[in-house]
């Protein structure tokens, strides 16, 4: 394959990645953390940035999610890819990526006596028509993507961040608590909370189905692609992440009173540049939700294609186009409520998942491995998001609640390194044992 080719997907696997959540998270980090913004930023980066990257890496390997998933039960394969997809798609991230640029970058700036939810149907009406028109020819993403929506946006990004020089804020401040005490660990749990691993498990068969319209079928070269093409992402991504961090940094001492990542950017580019500074805002978080909103159509219709061949790919787009699209204008909040709970339940087990198939060769593909990793985690997970919807386990929650990191939605991490070594044990007595038998029967 061609450096402009890998370029390209590179740039088309950042853009898949970076949605309104990506915007927001760093400058808030950016703000709180200070004088300890790289520490916090490089810690930020394993769950933020090289998480979701394997997670592409991983389905590139198994060939799919449904086959990596089919690795630990056939059944836990339909309802974990089918929920996966679900949840991270048209169930949330689909129809916030609809209505979140509206939210942030239009809606404050709208005349007096502007009807609000009519202009949200104006939007939403043409957001979605470019998603629906640009998703039903996935064989053309990665010209659309690379060579249109990524170089625009990241322009967008540079003058977002040369605006801070341009007309300075101010220095880094002091860490708050959080980030002086332990800014390794926080933002190691704020890459966590970007929930993109799972994000990178649907966009891989979106990755690979790019590769393969190259004629590339072979196993290995595609997974080196994907780790070649990765790793250039994840230095756009690490750069940008930098970029917005840095904005929310400088700004903390002439902005104290923002509370959030979108209140950072929108008084900090008002201060740079003065009303284009809103227009600019609105280019930034509109093409990054539009890309988000493209890859998750694409990779969720195909994997409902691949799974219900008699519906016909474009027929799976519209559904879900239509689906999103009715949320986006009606019960975004409502959904959110249920959905973060099942996104929460969902996502420790991913990572498992991934670090799994990356091992694979060296655990030979053992059942008894994904097994014996994969359900309890499975089961904390649950016990843990019922718990935070106030829904408690007789013994077994406040047995959960002892658990190293519990407090910082980390408590699986134990209980699956725990299950994972036993597994491990098992495997070594099991082929003794049958060498044992082996060598007896000899005799």
């Amino acid at each position: 394959m061609k450096k402009k080719e890998l370029i390209m997907i590179g740039l088309m696997t950042f853009s898949l990645f970076f949605g309104a959540g990506n915007l927001i998270f760093p400058p808030m980090l950016g703000k709180q953390a200070g004088t300890n913004l790289f520490t916090t930023m490089l810690f930020f980066s394993i769950t933020a940035i090289i998480f979701p990257i394997l997670a592409i890496v991983a389905v590139a390997k198994s060939d799919g999610l449904k086959k990596l998933a089919n690795k630990v039960d056939p059944v836990f394969s339909i309802i974990f890819t089918v929920a996966t997809y679900l949840a991270i798609g048209p169930a949330l991230a689909i129809p916030r990526a609809g209505t979140l640029p509206f939210e942030i970058a239009i809606s404050p700036y709208l005349p007096a006596g502007t009807s609000k939810s009519l202009a949200l149907f104006i939007y939403t009406t043409v957001f979605f028509g470019v998603v629906y028109w640009i998703s039903l020819s996935p064989n053309k993403l990665l010209d659309r993507i690379s060579k249109i929506t990524s170089p625009i946006f990241l322009i967008m990004i540079f003058l977002l961040f040369i605006g801070t020089f341009i007309k300075p804020m101010g220095e880094y401040l002091l860490p708050e608590t959080l980030y002086s005490r332990n800014g390794g660990l926080q933002g190691f749990l704020d890459g966590y909370m970007t929930l993109d691993a799972l994000a990178g498990l649907n966009y891989g068969l979106v990755v690979v189905y790019v590769i393969k319209q190259k004629n590339i079928f072979e196993e290995n070269r595609i997974t080196k692609i994907v780790i070649t093409t990765g790793i250039f992402a994840g230095i756009i991504l690490f750069t940008v992440y930098m970029m917005l961090a840095h904005v929310g940094a400088s700004s903390a001492a002439i902005f104290p009173q923002t509370k959030n990542g979108a209140e950072i950017l929108a008084v900090v580019v008002k201060y740079s540049y003065g009303e284009f500074g809103t227009i600019l805002l609105a280019g930034i978080f509109t093409i990054a939700c539009l890309n988000i909103g493209v890859g998750l159509i694409t990779s969720i219709s195909q994997y409902f294609n691949s799974l219900l061949k008699k519906v016909s790919y474009k027929i799976w787009v519209t559904i879900w186009v239509i689906w999103s699209y009715m949320l986006a204008n009606l019960g975004l909040n409502k959904i959110m409520e249920y959905s973060i709970p099942i996104l929460l339940a969902i996502y420790p087990v991913s990572l498992v998942l991934i670090i799994l198939a990356l091992i694979d060769k060296y655990i030979e593909s053992s059942l008894i491995v994904y097994k014996i990793t994969v359900y309890p985690t499975i089961a904390i997970s649950i016990i843990h998001t019922l718990n935070k919807m106030g829904i408690k386990v007789p013994v077994i929650t406040s047995l959960m609640e002892k658990l190293p990191l519990n407090n910082a939605d980390l408590g699986w991490l134990s209980v699956s390194f725990i299950c994972f070594v036993i597994s491990l044990f098992i495997i070594k007595f099991t082929k003794n044992k049958k060498n044992c038998l082996d060598i007896s029967d000899k005799f």
